[in-house]
Order: structure tokens, then C-alpha cells, then sequence
């Protein structure tokens, strides 16, 4: 019996090594949660699924440490104080507090970020994938972390001409291409990688959902947009390509591709959750990656009424920047990451919290921008 007993036990210590050591690459750097908290200012599910979904799965994961403030949905006009702003406000006004998280940085954040930082000014300030001025923003926070767009486009474009794209057809608005340069170079490397690929690259200036008639407006404005393109014979009647920056417009492409068999390759960040995911919103996102991007194919396959060339992009790059952005709050909390080690330090902790080796992760190449880093993982896959 003793000796049964021991074989259990040295069994279930190798069981726990095994777990351990299998894990490790990915945590051992981040398992120590800081004394003071991190708050995720996250947009509701239908705006930007992919964050929410991530912003939750880490306040499960470390439910002493990561606080959740969840705001209304920011292409949404309210009355009174925007939520980012009064959330920020109300943390920094709790001592527990020690940093703050904005994915997908609104145009309200760099007000939040003002308005906290006057109440605060110890806290730490970590944003991604921005929709407000770079510029303004940078020296606010400790740290950015974008999607780089120089690769996405080159893939996104690729893709679209393995679908048969001869145009590609973009829309922004001036909210991006006008207050934000890294939209405006987002719109540069689309041009150059249509260029490389023989497709001919149009632009179209649309309407802001926060301007008059709101996002019903601007689903309308892409729809006549599209018709009078070709009516102009900007664009061909097949072979387009569409891609906007706008979130709020994404089904109405997909609406639009399919009755005009034209191509959806990409929502306005690379996700499986935004754009296919909102268009059929019948698959359980709940589950893993792989097994959402699987049900999500075997969904639009099964449209015998979709007719439009479609791609997914099946890595978590949206919650992989929100993740890390998470671990590097833990680590400027414990002492680690400072200013003059925060490129190295950052690198590092994207690498070490994914297994994809093809995850790239960058600084921004103009030096006043220094506190700016550019993440990206090839996974574009044609759907139907």
C-alpha cells in the first residue's frame, strides 16, 4: 500500500511539473499581480467584441487585481459627461488604482486621460489601437500598442487579389485620416501595397457616425457610395475589394459584397470576432479561437445566400495587444518596466505570452514617438 501511495504521489508531482513547465513560456513573467489594481475601460461587446471578450477573461483570471469599467458605445452621441471620462475620474480617485487601460483609446480618452491625470498624477496610463490624436496622446501615457498596419495592409490587399480584387475600394473619415497619422499612414500603406499588387487603389472620405443621423447615416452613406462609384466608373461592377476604418459600417460592406459579389477581407482591425463574427452573430464566442473561427466558416459556408468573397483573420491580435497591455501595467507596477527599458522590457513580454512565432512587435520609427509599439501576426485565410 505504501508503495502505491508513493507512486501516486511522484505520479501527480510530474502531472504538476508537466503543467508547469507547459505553461511557464507564456506566464512565469507575469504570474506576481502588482499590490495596486489595473482598471480596463472597455467598449460594450457589439462595438469592439474582441476586447470585451479579452477584458474579461483577464478580470476571471486575476479577479483581485483587474477592475472592469465598462462604457456605452462610444459612435454614440449621449448627453452629460462621455463615460471615459467620468470612469477615469471616479478611478483615479481610488487609491487602490494603479494604472488604467484603454483598448481601442475613443476620441474621448485623451480628455479621460487629462481629467484622471489632474486628479492622480501617479497613475499609469497604457492605450491600443487609438482612435484620437497620436500626437496629443503619446506624451500622455506610458505606452501605445498598435496594430502595424505597414504589414496587415500588405496582407489584407494580398488577399483581396487571391480573391480576384482588380480595385479596392477604402472609406474613412475625417476623425481618423485628419486627427490621427497613424490612420493617415494607414491609408498611405494601402495605396502602396495596391500599387504592388497591379490593383487600383480608391478613396472615398465618409461620414462620421458622430455627426448628424449618426451610424444609421453612415451605413447609408457606404451604400450609396458603393453605386456611385461605379455609376462614375471609379470602380468595376465586380473584382472590389472593400475595407473601411470605421467599425460601424463593417456589416454594411459585408451586406454589400454579397449582393454585388464583391470581396470582404478584413474588418477595420484585424479580428474573427468583428465584421464576420458581428454579420453572424449566431456563433458562440465564448469558445477558443480555432473552434470559433471553424464554427464561423461552417456558418457562412452554409449561407447558400451569401454570395461575396470572403477571408477571416483567425489570430487574437486584439486581445493579444489587450493582454499585453495588461502584463505591462503589472510590470511598470512591480518596479520592471521603466522609460529607459521599456522596449526591451515590452518585447519581451509579447513574446514570452504567445506561441506564435510569427508575432512581430516594433517601435514606431519616428523618435517622438518612441513610446509606440507595432504588433502583427500573419493569419488572413480565405472563407468562401
Amino acid at each position: 500500500m505504501f508503495k502505491k501511495i508513493t507512486a501516486i504521489i511522484l505520479v501527480l508531482t510530474l502531472a504538476l511539473a508537466l503543467a508547469f513547465a507547459s505553461c511557464g513560456k507564456n506566464s512565469k513573467e507575469f504570474v506576481n499581480a502588482p499590490e495596486k489594481k489595473v482598471a480596463i475601460l472597455v467598449a460594450p461587446k457589439s462595438e469592439y467584441p474582441e476586447e470585451y471578450l479579452a477584458a474579461y477573461s483577464l478580470a476571471n483570471k486575476y479577479p483581485d487585481t483587474i477592475v472592469i469599467k465598462e462604457f456605452s458605445d462610444s459612435r454614440v452621441l449621449y448627453e452629460g459627461t462621455p463615460d471615459e471620462i467620468a470612469f477615469s475620474v471616479e478611478l483615479a480617485g481610488d487609491s487602490n488604482i494603479g494604472a488604467i487601460i484603454y483598448p481601442r483609446a475613443t476620441s474621448n480618452t485623451i480628455a479621460a486621460i487629462e481629467e484622471a491625470r489632474a486628479k492622480n498624477n501617479n497613475l499609469h496610463f497604457i492605450c491600443t489601437e487609438p482612435e484620437c490624436s497620436i500626437d496629443k496622446l503619446s506624451p500622455l501615457v506610458d505606452t501605445i500598442i498598435t496594430v502595424d498596419w505597414e504589414k496587415a495592409a500588405k496582407d489584407i490587399v494580398g488577399k483581396a487579389k487571391e480573391q480576384g480584387a482588380e480595385y479596392f475600394l477604402m472609406f474613412s473619415i475625417n476623425r481618423h485620416i485628419g486627427e490621427n497619422s497613424l490612420f493617415a499612414l494607414e491609408r498611405e500603406y494601402f495605396e502602396a501595397a495596391c500599387k504592388d499588387n497591379g490593383i487600383a487603389f480608391v478613396y472615398d472620405n465618409a461620414v462620421d457616425t458622430l455627426d448628424a443621423g449618426g451610424i444609421d447615416k453612415a451605413q447609408l452613406y457606404i451604400r450609396e457610395s458603393v453605386a456611385r462609384q461605379i455609376v462614375n466608373n471609379k470602380v468595376a461592377k465586380t473584382g472590389v475589394a472593400l475595407f473601411s476604418t470605421d467599425s460601424a459600417v463593417q456589416t454594411t460592406l459585408i451586406e454589400i459584397a454579397n449582393k454585388k459579389n464583391m470581396i470582404y477581407v478584413s474588418p477595420s482591425v484585424p479580428s474573427a470576432y468583428s465584421g464576420l463574427g458581428e454579420y453572424y452573430n449566431t456563433v458562440d464566442s465564448s469558445q477558443s479561437i480555432d473552434k470559433y473561427v471553424e464554427a464561423l466558416r461552417e456558418t457562412v459556408n452554409a449561407d447558400a445566400q451569401q454570395n461575396a468573397k470572403l477571408s477571416i483573420y483567425s489570430y487574437p491580435l486584439a486581445a493579444q495587444m489587450t493582454t499585453g497591455a495588461v502584463y505591462v501595467a503589472f510590470d511598470i507596477l512591480n518596479g520592471q518596466t521603466t522609460s529607459e527599458n521599456l522596449a526591451e522590457r515590452i518585447t519581451m513580454i509579447f513574446k514570452d505570452n504567445t506561441t506564435d512565432k510569427n508575432l512581430t512587435i516594433t517601435a514606431h520609427e519616428d523618435e517622438s514617438l518612441k513610446n509606440i509599439f507595432r504588433v502583427y501576426c500573419p493569419a488572413f485565410e480565405n472563407i468562401k
